[in-house]
């Protein structure tokens, strides 16, 4: 072989399948639903068969996925010094500090199994923050955490790159520790976000007289079940005039902690909101009193 041949035999690696490394859910809202797509599409790639069209790019990571096509990868994709453009802002960093930590989306984009999208200078191109990407680097780099001020924003993206060491130490700040305590209480309530959104457009449709957007809300933990054989389920309960309705669900939370966690949300989100009612029972009786009710709560629009 002349040495102008070997020039033009480019260098392969065999890889083996591997199966994908679950990555943790953390139970706050700040689900990030655009890193599920891009670890589907990283899961997708390595399970089609050989031949297969390649994926297409990530909106966010513009990552393109290369063809696994005779089971091979190029060597050598990235430069040793990463240019980025983050939302506008350009970074230059070592591919090493990306790679720093093996499990996060930052090392599986700059591995060599994809390739990510470059803007017209030829930076690589991160559709994110760029601002708080600058304090994500400073935790590859350093391992420094940003300011509480800035904790909640930089918790998003560590959270979105895969950065679970980032992510735990931030855990532990109090308005990130407040954020996770109050979504986990939130979860006992199956439907909650749509429920409150529901409370909040009926408000908003019932205020139009006085300003005052009354609602009534009928929240059950568990079912009501009839136990006499001629008792009427037409009997025009009290729940038939509620604007918005949640339940059943399983644990022991009953329904006045849910009120007060809707009324805790609401006020927290600038709502002017006033105390709910005890509970308005139906009066409805054969052979056994009807235990539906409905609660009435009231946000006033100043």
């Amino acid at each position: 072989m002349t040495d102008e041949d070997d020039s033009s035999v480019e260098e392969i690696i065999s890889i083996r399948e591997i199966a994908p490394r679950p990555v943790p859910r953390a139970k706050h809202p700040f689900i990030t639903h655009v890193r599920e797509g891009y670890e589907q599409s990283h899961t997708d790639s390595m399970r089609r068969q050989p031949g297969a069209r390649s994926l297409p790019s990530s909106p966010h990571t513009g990552v393109n996925h290369i063809s696994p096509r005779d089971n091979v990868v190029k060597l050598g994709q990235f430069p040793p010094i990463i240019s980025l453009n983050v939302g506008g802002m350009v970074y230059q960093t070592r591919l090493s500090t990306l790679l720093k930590y093996s499990d996060s989306m930052l090392a599986a984009m700059f591995s060599g199994r994809h390739k990510v999208d470059q803007d017209k200078d030829g930076h690589y191109f991160l559709d994110t923050n760029g601002a708080v990407f600058g304090h994500i680097l400073e935790y590859l780099r350093y391992g420094t955490v940003p300011p509480s001020d800035l904790s909640t924003a930089v918790y998003r993206d560590a959270e979105y790159y895969g950065l679970h060491s980032m992510v735990e130490k931030l855990q532990l700040r109090p308005e990130i520790a407040s954020i996770i305590v109050k979504e986990s209480h939130r979860s006992q309530f199956p439907g909650y976000q749509d429920a409150k959104h529901d409370v909040i457009r009926a408000a908003v449709a019932n205020a139009s007289i006085n300003r005052i957007g009354e609602v009534l809300i009928c929240a059950f933990r568990t079912e009501f079940k009839a136990k006499v054989q001629n008792f009427n389920p037409l009997h025009g309960c009290i729940v038939e005039s509620a604007h918005v309705s949640i339940g059943p669900w399983e644990t022991q939370a009953d329904e006045e902690v849910f009120m007060k966690c809707l009324e805790n949300d609401l006020m927290e989100d600038g709502f002017n909101v006033k105390p709910h009612e005890g509970k308005r029972k139906c009066k409805y009786y054969y052979g056994q009193t009807c235990q539906k009710f409905v609660y009435k709560l009231q946000i006033i629009f100043d």
